[in-house]
Protein backbone atom coordinates (compact mmCIF):
# COMPACT_ATOMS: atom_id res chain seq x y z
CA UNK A 1 0.00 0.00 0.00
CA UNK A 2 2.79 2.33 1.02
CA UNK A 3 4.50 1.49 -2.48
CA UNK A 4 1.20 2.56 -4.43
CA UNK A 5 1.07 5.81 -2.55
CA UNK A 6 4.34 6.84 -3.11
CA UNK A 7 3.84 5.93 -7.10
CA UNK A 8 0.68 7.79 -7.36
CA UNK A 9 2.45 10.68 -5.84
CA UNK A 10 5.27 10.82 -7.86
CA UNK A 11 2.98 10.16 -10.92
CA UNK A 12 1.00 12.77 -9.80
CA UNK A 13 3.98 14.86 -9.18
CA UNK A 14 5.44 13.72 -12.93
CA UNK A 15 1.93 14.98 -14.66
CA UNK A 16 2.35 18.18 -12.72
CA UNK A 17 5.59 19.47 -14.35
CA UNK A 18 5.09 17.96 -17.94
CA UNK A 19 1.56 19.99 -17.95
CA UNK A 20 0.97 21.88 -21.24
CA UNK A 21 4.23 23.64 -21.79
CA UNK A 22 2.62 26.44 -23.78
CA UNK A 23 0.74 27.23 -20.40
CA UNK A 24 2.49 31.12 -19.22
CA UNK A 25 3.03 31.33 -15.15
CA UNK A 26 4.14 35.12 -15.99
CA UNK A 27 0.77 37.15 -17.31
CA UNK A 28 3.44 39.58 -20.03
CA UNK A 29 2.41 42.96 -19.10
CA UNK A 30 3.67 43.70 -23.24
CA UNK A 31 3.36 41.40 -26.26
CA UNK A 32 5.87 42.26 -29.19
CA UNK A 33 5.50 40.77 -32.25
CA UNK A 34 8.49 41.27 -35.16
CA UNK A 35 8.37 40.43 -38.76
CA UNK A 36 11.20 40.62 -40.78
CA UNK A 37 9.83 40.99 -44.64
CA UNK A 38 11.19 38.59 -46.94
CA UNK A 39 13.67 36.57 -44.21
CA UNK A 40 14.91 33.53 -45.02
CA UNK A 41 15.67 31.17 -42.40
CA UNK A 42 18.83 30.43 -43.23
CA UNK A 43 20.06 34.23 -42.67
CA UNK A 44 20.05 33.31 -39.12
CA UNK A 45 22.68 30.79 -39.48
CA UNK A 46 24.71 31.75 -43.12
CA UNK A 47 25.68 35.18 -40.87
CA UNK A 48 26.02 33.82 -37.19
CA UNK A 49 29.52 34.58 -37.09
CA UNK A 50 28.80 38.41 -37.74
CA UNK A 51 25.96 38.77 -35.69
CA UNK A 52 25.98 40.36 -32.02
CA UNK A 53 24.98 38.80 -29.05
CA UNK A 54 21.98 40.85 -28.20
CA UNK A 55 20.15 40.37 -31.17
CA UNK A 56 19.18 37.28 -33.40
CA UNK A 57 21.56 35.41 -31.11
CA UNK A 58 20.16 36.32 -28.01
CA UNK A 59 16.20 35.39 -29.07
CA UNK A 60 18.02 31.94 -29.93
CA UNK A 61 20.16 31.27 -26.92
CA UNK A 62 17.17 32.66 -24.16
CA UNK A 63 13.76 31.58 -26.47
CA UNK A 64 12.88 28.91 -28.02
CA UNK A 65 13.68 28.32 -32.10
CA UNK A 66 11.41 26.63 -34.31
CA UNK A 67 13.63 25.49 -37.20
CA UNK A 68 11.66 24.15 -39.51
CA UNK A 69 8.20 26.19 -39.63
CA UNK A 70 6.45 26.84 -42.77
CA UNK A 71 3.52 28.85 -44.89
CA UNK A 72 0.83 26.14 -46.53
CA UNK A 73 -0.42 28.04 -48.76
CA UNK A 74 0.47 30.13 -52.22
CA UNK A 75 0.76 32.41 -53.36
CA UNK A 76 3.36 33.71 -50.44
CA UNK A 77 3.14 37.63 -50.43
CA UNK A 78 3.48 40.18 -47.76
CA UNK A 79 0.01 40.39 -47.27
CA UNK A 80 -1.22 37.07 -46.83
CA UNK A 81 1.75 36.49 -44.87
CA UNK A 82 1.11 39.24 -42.12
CA UNK A 83 -2.59 38.42 -42.04
CA UNK A 84 -1.66 34.92 -41.41
CA UNK A 85 0.31 35.69 -38.62
CA UNK A 86 -1.89 36.94 -36.38
CA UNK A 87 -5.22 35.81 -37.57
CA UNK A 88 -3.83 31.97 -37.13
CA UNK A 89 -5.49 30.79 -40.37
CA UNK A 90 -4.81 30.98 -44.17
CA UNK A 91 -5.74 33.08 -46.84
CA UNK A 92 -9.12 30.39 -47.40
CA UNK A 93 -10.48 31.56 -43.59
CA UNK A 94 -8.93 35.30 -43.78
CA UNK A 95 -9.48 36.05 -47.23
CA UNK A 96 -6.49 38.32 -47.87
CA UNK A 97 -5.16 36.61 -50.64
CA UNK A 98 -2.46 38.45 -51.89
CA UNK A 99 -0.91 42.40 -51.61
CA UNK A 100 -3.60 42.65 -54.47
CA UNK A 101 -6.08 40.73 -56.62
CA UNK A 102 -9.09 40.84 -58.93
CA UNK A 103 -12.24 41.41 -58.25
CA UNK A 104 -14.44 39.38 -60.57
CA UNK A 105 -18.09 41.01 -58.84
CA UNK A 106 -16.57 44.40 -60.21
CA UNK A 107 -13.99 43.41 -62.88
CA UNK A 108 -11.27 45.33 -61.13
CA UNK A 109 -7.89 44.96 -59.26
CA UNK A 110 -8.30 45.74 -55.04
CA UNK A 111 -5.48 46.76 -52.82
CA UNK A 112 -5.73 44.63 -49.61
CA UNK A 113 -6.31 47.30 -47.43
CA UNK A 114 -7.56 50.57 -49.33
CA UNK A 115 -10.54 51.55 -47.81
CA UNK A 116 -12.14 54.96 -49.84
CA UNK A 117 -14.35 55.23 -46.56
CA UNK A 118 -11.89 56.59 -44.50
CA UNK A 119 -9.34 59.50 -44.77
CA UNK A 120 -5.52 60.32 -45.01
CA UNK A 121 -4.42 61.48 -41.25
CA UNK A 122 -1.01 63.18 -41.68
CA UNK A 123 -0.70 63.55 -44.81
CA UNK A 124 -2.73 65.32 -48.33
CA UNK A 125 -2.48 62.02 -50.46
CA UNK A 126 -4.77 59.01 -50.61
CA UNK A 127 -2.15 56.85 -49.15
CA UNK A 128 -3.60 57.08 -45.91
CA UNK A 129 -7.03 56.15 -47.40
CA UNK A 130 -7.06 52.58 -45.87
CA UNK A 131 -8.46 49.83 -43.28
CA UNK A 132 -8.18 45.83 -42.53
CA UNK A 133 -11.87 45.76 -43.73
CA UNK A 134 -10.60 42.96 -46.41
CA UNK A 135 -9.29 40.55 -43.27
CA UNK A 136 -12.66 38.50 -42.37
CA UNK A 137 -11.68 36.88 -38.99
CA UNK A 138 -10.32 38.93 -35.85
CA UNK A 139 -6.57 38.71 -34.76
CA UNK A 140 -4.49 38.48 -31.76
CA UNK A 141 -4.59 42.22 -31.00
CA UNK A 142 -8.84 42.48 -31.86
CA UNK A 143 -9.04 39.48 -29.20
CA UNK A 144 -6.77 40.83 -26.78
CA UNK A 145 -8.56 43.77 -26.59
CA UNK A 146 -12.21 41.80 -26.16
CA UNK A 147 -10.89 40.00 -23.25
CA UNK A 148 -10.59 42.93 -21.06
CA UNK A 149 -12.71 45.73 -22.50
CA UNK A 150 -10.59 47.42 -24.36
CA UNK A 151 -8.35 47.94 -21.87
CA UNK A 152 -5.19 46.75 -23.73
CA UNK A 153 -3.44 48.66 -25.84
CA UNK A 154 -2.58 47.68 -29.80
CA UNK A 155 -0.38 49.73 -31.69
CA UNK A 156 1.40 48.52 -35.12
CA UNK A 157 4.51 50.29 -36.83
CA UNK A 158 6.05 49.09 -40.18
CA UNK A 159 6.64 51.12 -43.54
CA UNK A 160 4.51 49.39 -45.25
CA UNK A 161 0.84 50.50 -44.86
CA UNK A 162 -0.75 46.60 -45.42
CA UNK A 163 2.22 45.25 -42.58
CA UNK A 164 1.19 47.87 -39.87
CA UNK A 165 -2.80 47.64 -40.88
CA UNK A 166 -3.30 43.64 -40.89
CA UNK A 167 -1.00 43.13 -37.49
CA UNK A 168 -2.93 45.34 -35.77
CA UNK A 169 -6.86 44.22 -36.90
CA UNK A 170 -10.13 45.33 -36.37
CA UNK A 171 -9.19 46.99 -32.84
CA UNK A 172 -6.37 48.58 -32.80
CA UNK A 173 -5.63 52.13 -31.44
CA UNK A 174 -3.11 52.85 -33.69
CA UNK A 175 -1.41 51.75 -36.94
CA UNK A 176 1.36 53.89 -38.30
CA UNK A 177 3.19 53.84 -41.72
CA UNK A 178 5.50 55.94 -43.74
CA UNK A 179 4.16 58.13 -47.03
CA UNK A 180 6.01 58.98 -50.25
CA UNK A 181 7.73 61.45 -48.53
CA UNK A 182 9.26 59.54 -45.48
CA UNK A 183 6.83 61.03 -43.18
CA UNK A 184 4.58 58.41 -40.04
CA UNK A 185 0.87 58.60 -41.31
CA UNK A 186 -2.20 56.75 -40.13
CA UNK A 187 -5.96 56.44 -41.48
CA UNK A 188 -9.17 58.25 -39.93
CA UNK A 189 -10.19 54.36 -39.48
CA UNK A 190 -8.14 55.05 -35.96
CA UNK A 191 -7.73 58.40 -35.20
CA UNK A 192 -8.41 61.91 -36.55
CA UNK A 193 -5.31 63.52 -35.78
CA UNK A 194 -1.89 62.17 -35.70
CA UNK A 195 -0.84 62.74 -31.60
CA UNK A 196 1.87 65.16 -30.57
CA UNK A 197 4.24 62.52 -30.72
CA UNK A 198 4.60 61.53 -34.01
CA UNK A 199 4.23 65.17 -35.41
CA UNK A 200 7.40 65.63 -33.43
CA UNK A 201 9.09 62.74 -35.28
CA UNK A 202 7.99 63.77 -38.82
CA UNK A 203 9.49 67.39 -37.90
CA UNK A 204 13.08 65.91 -36.28
CA UNK A 205 13.23 62.49 -37.94
CA UNK A 206 11.51 61.98 -41.10
CA UNK A 207 12.32 59.64 -44.01
CA UNK A 208 15.05 61.99 -44.86
CA UNK A 209 17.19 62.50 -41.78
CA UNK A 210 17.74 58.45 -41.95
CA UNK A 211 18.52 58.16 -45.57
CA UNK A 212 20.92 60.79 -45.33
CA UNK A 213 23.95 60.44 -48.27
CA UNK A 214 25.01 56.89 -48.22
CA UNK A 215 24.75 53.49 -47.47
CA UNK A 216 28.23 52.40 -46.34
CA UNK A 217 28.79 48.31 -45.33
CA UNK A 218 29.99 47.78 -41.28
CA UNK A 219 32.68 45.56 -42.80
CA UNK A 220 35.50 45.75 -45.45
CA UNK A 221 33.89 44.01 -48.19
CA UNK A 222 36.55 41.66 -48.81
CA UNK A 223 35.10 39.98 -45.19
CA UNK A 224 31.56 39.49 -47.05
CA UNK A 225 32.49 36.26 -47.93
CA UNK A 226 28.65 34.49 -47.76
CA UNK A 227 27.83 36.57 -50.54
CA UNK A 228 28.87 36.99 -54.41
CA UNK A 229 30.82 39.63 -55.37
CA UNK A 230 29.26 43.16 -54.90
CA UNK A 231 29.73 43.51 -58.85
CA UNK A 232 27.67 41.67 -60.19
CA UNK A 233 25.10 41.19 -63.32
CA UNK A 234 22.46 40.23 -60.69
CA UNK A 235 21.53 43.30 -59.21
CA UNK A 236 19.20 45.84 -60.13
CA UNK A 237 20.35 49.74 -60.36
CA UNK A 238 18.87 52.52 -59.18
CA UNK A 239 18.64 55.79 -61.54
CA UNK A 240 21.15 57.69 -60.10
CA UNK A 241 23.90 54.98 -59.96
CA UNK A 242 26.17 53.76 -62.71
CA UNK A 243 26.21 50.12 -60.94
CA UNK A 244 24.89 48.59 -57.76
CA UNK A 245 27.87 48.66 -55.53
CA UNK A 246 28.98 50.15 -52.39
CA UNK A 247 28.77 52.96 -50.99
CA UNK A 248 25.07 53.62 -52.32
CA UNK A 249 24.92 57.57 -52.63
CA UNK A 250 21.58 59.04 -52.06
CA UNK A 251 22.53 62.30 -51.93
CA UNK A 252 20.79 62.65 -55.68
CA UNK A 253 17.13 61.01 -53.66
CA UNK A 254 14.85 64.18 -53.89
CA UNK A 255 11.26 65.30 -52.79
CA UNK A 256 10.12 64.21 -56.20
CA UNK A 257 11.50 60.91 -56.07
CA UNK A 258 10.47 60.96 -52.53
CA UNK A 259 12.47 60.43 -49.40
CA UNK A 260 10.43 56.91 -48.03
CA UNK A 261 13.29 55.78 -50.17
CA UNK A 262 15.02 54.69 -46.74
CA UNK A 263 12.75 51.89 -46.92
CA UNK A 264 15.64 50.96 -49.97
CA UNK A 265 18.29 50.83 -46.70
CA UNK A 266 19.07 49.56 -43.45
CA UNK A 267 18.30 52.96 -42.22
CA UNK A 268 14.49 51.95 -42.89
CA UNK A 269 15.20 49.38 -40.22
CA UNK A 270 16.64 52.13 -37.64
CA UNK A 271 13.78 54.28 -38.49
CA UNK A 272 11.07 51.47 -37.62
CA UNK A 273 13.06 50.68 -34.55
CA UNK A 274 13.32 54.46 -33.01
CA UNK A 275 9.55 54.95 -33.73
CA UNK A 276 8.42 51.95 -32.20
CA UNK A 277 10.02 52.58 -28.76
CA UNK A 278 8.88 56.38 -28.91
CA UNK A 279 5.38 54.89 -29.26
CA UNK A 280 5.86 52.54 -25.83
CA UNK A 281 7.19 55.68 -24.24
CA UNK A 282 4.24 57.84 -25.64
CA UNK A 283 1.63 54.98 -25.11
CA UNK A 284 2.60 54.00 -22.01
CA UNK A 285 2.99 50.09 -23.57
CA UNK A 286 3.29 47.69 -20.89
CA UNK A 287 2.99 49.92 -18.12
CA UNK A 288 -0.52 48.47 -15.86
CA UNK A 289 -2.30 45.29 -15.61
CA UNK A 290 -3.19 44.57 -18.71
CA UNK A 291 -0.98 43.41 -21.71
CA UNK A 292 -0.89 45.49 -24.63
CA UNK A 293 0.59 44.32 -27.94
CA UNK A 294 3.25 46.23 -30.20
CA UNK A 295 3.64 44.78 -33.82
CA UNK A 296 6.77 45.57 -35.42
CA UNK A 297 6.88 44.69 -39.28
CA UNK A 298 10.37 45.46 -40.12
CA UNK A 299 9.97 46.14 -44.13
CA UNK A 300 13.52 46.84 -45.64
CA UNK A 301 14.93 43.38 -45.79
CA UNK A 302 11.92 42.70 -48.88
CA UNK A 303 13.16 45.93 -50.61
CA UNK A 304 16.54 44.74 -50.49
CA UNK A 305 16.06 41.56 -51.60
CA UNK A 306 13.83 42.13 -54.42
CA UNK A 307 17.05 44.80 -55.50
CA UNK A 308 19.62 43.06 -54.54
CA UNK A 309 18.54 39.20 -53.83
CA UNK A 310 18.90 37.12 -51.15
CA UNK A 311 23.23 36.58 -51.84
CA UNK A 312 24.02 40.33 -52.12
CA UNK A 313 26.79 42.19 -49.91
CA UNK A 314 23.99 44.62 -49.53
CA UNK A 315 21.44 41.40 -47.95
CA UNK A 316 24.45 40.28 -45.89
CA UNK A 317 24.95 43.78 -44.44
CA UNK A 318 21.10 44.54 -44.05
CA UNK A 319 20.48 41.64 -41.99
CA UNK A 320 23.76 42.46 -39.73
CA UNK A 321 22.86 46.01 -39.48
CA UNK A 322 19.17 44.95 -38.31
CA UNK A 323 20.25 42.65 -35.65
CA UNK A 324 22.48 45.88 -34.18
CA UNK A 325 18.74 47.40 -34.43
CA UNK A 326 16.73 44.62 -32.26
CA UNK A 327 19.85 44.23 -29.69
CA UNK A 328 18.82 47.72 -29.13
CA UNK A 329 15.66 47.60 -29.10
CA UNK A 330 15.59 44.60 -26.48
CA UNK A 331 17.97 46.38 -24.55
CA UNK A 332 15.32 49.27 -24.54
CA UNK A 333 12.21 47.47 -23.55
CA UNK A 334 14.33 45.47 -20.46
CA UNK A 335 15.19 49.13 -18.97
CA UNK A 336 11.44 50.71 -19.99
CA UNK A 337 9.35 47.58 -19.47
CA UNK A 338 11.39 44.96 -17.78
CA UNK A 339 11.64 41.36 -17.59
CA UNK A 340 7.63 40.74 -18.02
CA UNK A 341 7.75 40.72 -22.18
CA UNK A 342 6.80 38.22 -24.44
CA UNK A 343 7.92 38.60 -27.67
CA UNK A 344 8.07 36.32 -31.24
CA UNK A 345 9.84 37.01 -34.57
CA UNK A 346 9.22 35.41 -37.33
CA UNK A 347 8.63 36.53 -41.46
CA UNK A 348 6.32 36.67 -43.65
CA UNK A 349 7.80 35.01 -47.20
CA UNK A 350 10.97 34.01 -48.11
CA UNK A 351 12.41 34.43 -51.47
CA UNK A 352 14.24 32.79 -54.14
CA UNK A 353 17.92 32.92 -55.06
CA UNK A 354 18.11 35.53 -58.14
CA UNK A 355 17.46 32.77 -61.37
CA UNK A 356 20.67 33.88 -63.47
CA UNK A 357 22.62 33.61 -60.35
CA UNK A 358 21.32 29.73 -59.81
CA UNK A 359 21.75 29.36 -63.50
CA UNK A 360 26.01 30.66 -63.51
CA UNK A 361 25.50 27.94 -60.64
CA UNK A 362 24.43 25.51 -62.71
CA UNK A 363 21.13 24.99 -60.98
CA UNK A 364 17.88 24.94 -62.56
CA UNK A 365 16.31 28.39 -63.09
CA UNK A 366 14.49 30.61 -65.00
CA UNK A 367 12.19 33.00 -66.24
CA UNK A 368 8.61 32.77 -66.92
CA UNK A 369 6.89 35.35 -69.20
CA UNK A 370 3.47 35.76 -68.17
CA UNK A 371 2.44 38.96 -70.41
CA UNK A 372 3.79 36.77 -73.62
CA UNK A 373 1.60 33.80 -72.48
CA UNK A 374 -1.05 35.83 -71.87
CA UNK A 375 -0.89 37.57 -75.34
CA UNK A 376 -0.45 33.87 -77.32
CA UNK A 377 -3.67 32.53 -75.37
CA UNK A 378 -5.46 35.66 -76.47
CA UNK A 379 -3.77 35.85 -79.70
CA UNK A 380 -4.67 32.22 -80.87
CA UNK A 381 -8.65 32.62 -79.07
CA UNK A 382 -8.56 35.76 -81.63
CA UNK A 383 -7.60 34.05 -84.80
CA UNK A 384 -9.29 30.96 -84.07
CA UNK A 385 -12.94 31.96 -82.41
CA UNK A 386 -12.56 35.69 -82.73
CA UNK A 387 -12.67 36.01 -79.31
CA UNK A 388 -11.25 39.58 -77.56
CA UNK A 389 -9.56 38.94 -74.68
CA UNK A 390 -10.26 35.32 -73.35
CA UNK A 391 -7.58 36.12 -70.44
CA UNK A 392 -9.83 38.58 -68.11
CA UNK A 393 -6.96 38.48 -65.22
CA UNK A 394 -3.71 37.30 -65.13
CA UNK A 395 -2.28 37.94 -61.52
CA UNK A 396 -0.71 36.14 -58.41
CA UNK A 397 0.31 33.08 -60.78
CA UNK A 398 -3.73 32.65 -61.45
CA UNK A 399 -5.30 33.05 -64.85
CA UNK A 400 -8.99 34.23 -64.65
CA UNK A 401 -11.11 32.91 -67.46
CA UNK A 402 -13.97 35.78 -69.24
CA UNK A 403 -16.75 33.68 -68.56
CA UNK A 404 -18.58 36.57 -70.46
CA UNK A 405 -16.55 35.92 -73.51
CA UNK A 406 -17.69 31.91 -72.97
CA UNK A 407 -21.42 32.97 -73.04
CA UNK A 408 -21.67 35.53 -76.25
CA UNK A 409 -19.03 32.94 -78.35
CA UNK A 410 -21.58 29.72 -76.90
CA UNK A 411 -18.08 28.17 -75.95
CA UNK A 412 -17.49 24.84 -74.71
CA UNK A 413 -16.00 26.24 -71.30
CA UNK A 414 -14.37 23.03 -70.18
CA UNK A 415 -12.64 22.59 -73.78
CA UNK A 416 -11.32 26.33 -73.71
CA UNK A 417 -9.87 25.45 -70.24
CA UNK A 418 -8.30 22.75 -71.66
CA UNK A 419 -6.94 24.90 -74.40
CA UNK A 420 -5.42 27.71 -72.24
CA UNK A 421 -3.85 25.06 -70.51
CA UNK A 422 -1.98 23.57 -73.21
CA UNK A 423 -0.85 26.83 -74.38
CA UNK A 424 0.74 27.31 -71.00
CA UNK A 425 2.21 23.81 -70.50
CA UNK A 426 3.80 25.16 -73.83
CA UNK A 427 6.25 27.43 -72.33
CA UNK A 428 9.42 26.65 -70.14
CA UNK A 429 9.58 26.66 -66.73
CA UNK A 430 5.74 25.47 -66.00
CA UNK A 431 5.53 22.68 -63.68
CA UNK A 432 1.95 22.31 -64.01
CA UNK A 433 -1.99 24.32 -64.09
CA UNK A 434 -4.11 23.47 -61.44
CA UNK A 435 -7.44 23.73 -61.98
CA UNK A 436 -8.60 25.60 -58.96
CA UNK A 437 -12.38 24.59 -58.10
CA UNK A 438 -11.44 21.01 -59.00
CA UNK A 439 -9.20 21.01 -55.72
CA UNK A 440 -11.84 21.31 -53.63
CA UNK A 441 -12.56 17.78 -53.64
CA UNK A 442 -10.40 14.22 -53.43
CA UNK A 443 -6.81 13.87 -52.83
CA UNK A 444 -4.28 16.16 -54.21
CA UNK A 445 -0.59 16.70 -54.09
CA UNK A 446 1.27 19.03 -51.07
CA UNK A 447 1.18 22.45 -53.62
CA UNK A 448 -2.20 21.90 -54.48
CA UNK A 449 -3.30 21.87 -50.57
CA UNK A 450 -1.31 24.71 -50.41
CA UNK A 451 -3.38 26.46 -53.41
CA UNK A 452 -6.84 25.45 -51.89
CA UNK A 453 -5.30 26.88 -48.31
CA UNK A 454 -4.60 30.43 -50.29
CA UNK A 455 -7.87 30.14 -52.62
CA UNK A 456 -10.35 32.59 -51.58
CA UNK A 457 -14.09 32.77 -54.23
CA UNK A 458 -14.32 35.65 -55.79
CA UNK A 459 -10.69 37.02 -54.80
CA UNK A 460 -8.91 33.89 -56.80
CA UNK A 461 -8.66 32.70 -60.35
CA UNK A 462 -9.70 29.77 -62.15
CA UNK A 463 -6.34 28.50 -62.73
CA UNK A 464 -3.19 28.53 -61.04
CA UNK A 465 0.48 28.36 -62.71
CA UNK A 466 2.92 26.26 -60.79
CA UNK A 467 6.42 27.31 -61.92
CA UNK A 468 9.40 24.54 -61.68
CA UNK A 469 11.56 26.03 -58.63
CA UNK A 470 14.14 28.36 -59.47
CA UNK A 471 11.44 29.79 -61.75
CA UNK A 472 10.08 33.27 -61.31
CA UNK A 473 7.43 35.28 -63.11
CA UNK A 474 8.77 37.82 -65.27
CA UNK A 475 11.78 39.93 -63.28
CA UNK A 476 15.23 39.22 -65.27
CA UNK A 477 16.84 41.39 -62.31
CA UNK A 478 16.69 40.84 -58.70
CA UNK A 479 14.04 38.53 -57.12
CA UNK A 480 10.74 37.46 -55.78
CA UNK A 481 8.72 35.01 -54.02
CA UNK A 482 5.59 33.52 -53.67
CA UNK A 483 5.59 30.28 -54.68
CA UNK A 484 5.09 27.45 -52.16
CA UNK A 485 8.47 25.99 -52.45
CA UNK A 486 10.99 25.85 -49.27
CA UNK A 487 12.24 29.05 -49.87
CA UNK A 488 9.52 31.05 -49.97
CA UNK A 489 7.84 29.24 -46.81
CA UNK A 490 10.45 28.20 -44.98
CA UNK A 491 10.79 31.23 -41.91
CA UNK A 492 12.58 31.57 -39.03
CA UNK A 493 10.42 30.97 -36.03
CA UNK A 494 11.07 32.07 -32.44
CA UNK A 495 9.45 33.25 -28.76
CA UNK A 496 11.05 34.84 -26.31
CA UNK A 497 10.58 36.24 -22.79
CA UNK A 498 7.47 35.26 -20.18
CA UNK A 499 6.00 31.71 -20.34
CA UNK A 500 9.05 30.67 -22.74
CA UNK A 501 11.59 28.48 -21.98
CA UNK A 502 14.92 27.91 -23.77
CA UNK A 503 15.47 25.26 -26.22
CA UNK A 504 14.79 24.24 -30.17
CA UNK A 505 12.62 21.82 -32.27
CA UNK A 506 12.92 20.13 -35.61
CA UNK A 507 9.54 19.74 -35.90
CA UNK A 508 7.49 20.66 -38.65
CA UNK A 509 5.41 23.75 -37.65
CA UNK A 510 3.12 25.88 -39.53
CA UNK A 511 2.71 29.44 -39.45
CA UNK A 512 -0.98 29.45 -38.50
CA UNK A 513 0.24 28.12 -34.71
CA UNK A 514 1.85 31.29 -34.34
CA UNK A 515 -1.73 33.22 -32.81
CA UNK A 516 -3.29 30.16 -31.25
CA UNK A 517 -0.18 29.33 -29.28
CA UNK A 518 0.33 33.50 -28.37
CA UNK A 519 -3.42 33.06 -27.32
CA UNK A 520 -2.52 30.18 -24.72
CA UNK A 521 0.34 31.92 -23.20
CA UNK A 522 -1.44 35.15 -22.50
CA UNK A 523 -4.48 33.56 -21.66
CA UNK A 524 -6.71 34.41 -24.04
CA UNK A 525 -9.45 33.49 -26.74
CA UNK A 526 -7.51 32.11 -30.26
CA UNK A 527 -8.96 34.63 -33.40
CA UNK A 528 -11.92 33.61 -34.61
CA UNK A 529 -11.08 32.19 -37.64
CA UNK A 530 -8.00 29.97 -36.26
CA UNK A 531 -7.08 26.82 -37.83
CA UNK A 532 -3.46 26.56 -36.17
CA UNK A 533 -2.83 24.89 -32.95
CA UNK A 534 -0.82 25.88 -29.84
CA UNK A 535 2.87 25.06 -30.42
CA UNK A 536 4.87 23.24 -27.30
CA UNK A 537 8.24 23.92 -26.13
CA UNK A 538 9.68 20.63 -25.23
Amino acid sequence: MKRIFIFVFVLNAFLLTAQDSTVSKIHPKLLVGIVVDQMRYDYLFRYWDKLGEGGFKKMIKEGYLFKNANYSYVPTYTAPGHASIYAGCTPSQHGVVANEWYDESFKVTRYCVADKRFNSVGTATEEGEMSPKNMLVTTIGDELKLSNNNHSKVISIALKDRSSILPGGHKADAAYWINKQGKWITSSYYMKTLPSWVESMNTSRPGKFYLGSRWEPIFPLMEYEESYSDNNDYEETHLWEDSPVFPHDYSSVTEEIGYSFVKYTPMGNTMTKDFAQKAVVKEKLGQDKYTDLLAVSFSPIDYIGHFYGPHSVEMEDAIIQLDGDLASFFNFIEKYVGNEVLYFLTADHGAVNVPRYLSDQKVPSGYFDSKACVNLINSQFKTTYGVDSIVENYSNSQLKIARNMIQKYRLNPEYIQEKIIQIIKGFSGVKEVLVIKDLKDGAYSNMAKKVVNGYFEGRSGDLYVVLKPGWIHDRVKGTTHGSGYSYDTHVPLIFMGAGVKNGSSNQMVNIKDIAPTISTLINVSFPNGTTGKPLRFE
